[in-house]
């Protein structure tokens, strides 16, 4: 019998979530928590390929991911099995949608930001807040917060003539406000 303190316990465990949905994500997360916490000293670390004394089928990643699916598997909102079919389906993109607040990513979801076709890269986006400067007129401030609206819609876009027109109407706003900015000074 496999004592419940020996990775060879909960290897297979693991390796049979992964992968299967946000449910499974979370799932892998909380057992490796629980594997981690339930381990004797050293015997957790067994688990991942490459260790020296590996069990004989190693869960397929390694630690670094173990810390992050434990990470996702913490997140109140992550977790909460009521988000799951609005959240992303990869590991990795659930892994950065930990760095914003709770509220960005339930106003996120609300609005259709966040869903499961988001990718990586989107969800990164996110956490990429425009810093406002003093020494910056307010149509330069304007700019930048345009650019990273666009930079999450970026992979919605399917066509360079979608791009080029996004670009242009981003372009034709910026000269109104420099140019209203113009009228006011005068």
């Amino acid at each position: 019998m496999v004592k419940k303190s020996s990775a060879d316990y909960w290897a297979p465990r693991i390796s049979a979530e992964w992968r299967k949905s946000v449910e499974g994500i979370v799932r892998v997360g909380l057992a490796l928590a629980v594997a981690k916490e339930s381990c004797e000293h050293g015997e957790f670390l067994r688990l991942f390929k490459g260790h020296p004394e590996a069990v004989a089928d190693p869960v397929p990643f390694g630690e670094d991911t173990a810390e992050r699916l434990m990470k996702v598997a913490s997140h109140p909102v992550l977790a909460d099995s009521a988000h799951g079919r609005s959240l992303p389906q990869s590991w990795r993109t659930l892994y950065e949608l930990t760095k914003l607040e709770d509220e960005q990513i339930l106003a996120g979801i609300k609005a259709g930001e966040i869903g499961p076709e988001m990718t990586r890269s989107q969800a990164a986006a996110l956490r990429v807040e425009p810093i406002a400067r003093p020494d910056k007129a307010p149509h330069e401030e304007f700019e930048e917060a345009m650019e990273k609206v666009v930079s999450r819609f970026i992979g919605r876009l399917r066509a360079r003539d979608q791009f080029d027109s996004v670009r242009r109407c981003l372009r034709e706003l910026i000269e109104f406000l420099t140019s209203e900015e113009a009228e006011r000074v005068a």
